[in-house]
């Protein structure tokens, strides 16, 4: 499943992929041949700033020297929106024409100032209406980003967004068979999505991120007691509207309290609870991931995106 916003590239090198998030930058580079099977990681950077999203793109973009190179980039939450929507009974060709008048009244643009994708509708049961998923943004905003790298004569190839990113990492989780429900809490929230044969049926974000966490225990208990107690819902309507996809388990994504997270839900849910070693998904022999589990967090879903283009080799 390819999405979003992408155009062909120029380039044959493995992409750049740059990801912002509230107080940072990171950027994720995967090596041209994996190891055993596994994407190797050839870049792996974070950098800490408040600038504006623009200047920690360039900030990144000097880092690691993007001359000449192929670039996705990831929105940050604010900057999308991402809309489930029944899916209209009119031919392939037809379906985009179809979903703009169908979501106009949604956006929180004109329609004729926002870019449309389509994620193409999930499979499920028989007699079940087909629903799938709609991602907007602003052409000006995809336009800044499409230019932004044009002094460093590199071309942006994707612009993507977290909740695909976290998609692809659950593909390389899951058990045949059965749906992976993944949970990320990062600098830029908290998301849980569900998906199974690389299609993704759910997603949800909570009030939440690594930047909102309270420094105190007690404080933070509660927090991650409001959060167990929607993850139990979110879980009951995977059980009981999506019981076809037989999720196996609930992937936590690293972060520095994930193991406090962990013991709570383990004692909520009936559903296993593990947490994701980015090192089992990725060969690190070459670059080590941080040590820090905040900047992994950070790094997430640009491990995430940079996956999307291991999908496309033979």
């Amino acid at each position: 499943m390819r999405m979003m916003f992408a155009r062909k590239s120029r380039s044959s090198q493995s992409p750049i992929n740059l990801a912002t998030s509230p107080g940072c930058v990171v950027a994720v580079q995967l090596a041209a041949v994996p190891v055993a099977g596994r994407p190797q990681l050839g870049v792996a950077a974070y950098l800490g700033s408040k600038a504006p999203v623009a200047e920690r793109l360039d900030l990144m973009a000097r880092e690691v020297r993007v001359k000449h190179a192929h670039l996705n980039i990831l929105l940050e939450g604010a900057d999308y929106q991402f809309l489930q929507v029944e899916m209209p009974a009119v031919p392939e060709e037809e379906l985009k024409t179809a979903l703009r008048w169908q979501v106009k009244d949604m956006l929180s643009h004109p329609l004729d100032a926002v870019t449309l994708d389509v994620l193409p509708p999930s499979d499920g049961p028989a007699g079940r209406r087909s629903s799938g998923y709609v991602v907007s943004a602003t052409n000006r905003l995809l336009r800044e980003r499409m230019m932004q790298f044009r002094a460093y004569d590199s071309d942006v190839a994707v612009i993507d967004v977290p909740e695909m990113a976290q998609r692809n990492l659950a593909d390389c989780l899951e058990d045949p068979g059965h749906a992976t429900a993944v949970l990320s809490l990062t600098p830029g929230g908290c998301l849980l999505t569900a998906s199974r044969d690389g299609a993704l049926y759910f997603t949800r974000s909570f009030e939440l991120s690594t930047l909102s966490l309270a420094a105190s225990p007690s404080a933070r208990r509660d927090q991650f007691d409001r959060l167990v107690l929607e993850l139990q819902r979110s879980v009951d309507v995977l059980d009981h509207q999506f019981s076809f996809l037989a999720v196996s388990t609930l992937w936590i994504a690293p972060f520095s309290q994930c193991e406090e997270l962990l013991s709570l839900l383990i004692e909520s849910l009936y559903l296993p609870v593990k947490i994701i070693n980015l090192a089992e998904i990725f060969d690190c022999s070459r670059c080590q991931l941080p040590s820090d589990q905040d900047q992994q967090a950070a790094l997430f879903h640009a491990l995430g995106m940079s996956l999307r283009d291991v999908e496309e080799t033979p």
